[in-house]
């Protein structure tokens, strides 16, 4: 007895399937027949040109493996970028340990924050951004400058008035800064009243770790007297001031150069112990 096959709902599965998507070497069309990727598929199938609207609906991956939802260019591994504004994501919650869920997941937590995974434990996102940096200091005890050296000295021991997150260390006078961004800086100091040969200069630098984004050291020389003007006595001044484009962990510091005009002099001159006259302050723009 011969058996009857039924071949007509796979012919009709078939024909269904080849009406609504194209098909090539290279690119996959679903509810399209123009697809513009190697898989493009229109939700609504209701593609022209397309139009931009119409785009809306669209979804596509490229060669590169890119996947867009709203747009036909995705250039990120997953692209929402979309002309309507919609491109959000929605995060559900998650019961994965970190280690599970691997470093980089981000779940959503029903205290009403997101969390993300560094592969040991998941983290809270903070809900505002972190303060900007501003810091105020000054300084009110002596420091001995060398007098005719070719090097700087770093200037230590301040007293910070303000620190918005501890990014500076009075006692060595370093400042790190905390991320990537552009900081202003000014520097001013004083050294004590004594002898002033003429020809002699004070030089007030602020100098940076970071040499690729910016001018590492800014400077500023002060002389006084001229060089015809004869010896005179008094305090001798600084200052100066710059705008860094700073990495994460760079750092910045702050130094003075004196040299009292007289050939092979040495000795020292000790900045002044007035907290009014020797200061920085450091602002995150």
């Amino acid at each position: 007895m011969k058996k009857k096959v039924n071949f007509i709902p796979q012919l009709m599965a078939c024909v269904l399937f080849f009406s609504v998507s194209k098909i090539t070497a290279q690119e996959t069309g679903v509810l399209t027949r123009d697809p513009s990727n190697p898989l493009h598929i229109d939700a609504a199938k209701d593609n022209t040109t397309p139009t931009a609207t119409e785009i809306l609906n669209d979804v596509v991956v490229t060669p590169a493996g890119n996947l867009g939802v709203g747009l036909l260019n995705p250039v990120t591994k997953v692209d929402l970028r979309s002309g309507d504004q919609k491109g959000i994501i929605g995060v559900g919650t998650n019961t994965q340990t970190p280690a599970a869920a691997g470093g980089g997941a981000l779940r959503y937590n029903t205290g009403g924050f997101l969390e993300y995974s560094d592969g040991e434990q998941w983290i809270a996102l903070p809900l505002a951004p972190p303060a900007k940096v501003l810091i105020n200091a000054s300084k009110a005890t002596t420091q001995s400058i060398p007098i005719g050296t070719t090097t700087s000295t770093t200037i230590t021991g301040w007293t910070t008035t303000v620190d918005a997150g501890s990014n500076f260390n009075a006692t060595n006078g370093i400042f790190t800064a905390p991320r990537d961004g552009f900081y202003l800086v000014s520097f001013s100091i004083t050294l004590a009243s004594g002898n002033i040969p003429k020809n002699t200069y004070i030089e007030t630098a602020i100098e940076s770790s970071q040499s690729t984004n910016n001018i590492p050291i800014f400077k500023t020389v002060n002389s006084y007297p001229a060089f015809q003007a004869g010896a005179v006595s008094n305090f001798l001044s600084g200052n100066c001031n710059a705008i860094f484009n700073l990495k994460a962990n760079d750092t910045v510091k702050f130094t003075v150069k004196y040299n009292n005009g007289t050939s092979g002099t040495t000795g020292t001159r000790s900045v002044l112990n007035d907290a009014k006259l020797n200061n920085i302050s450091i602002s995150e723009l």
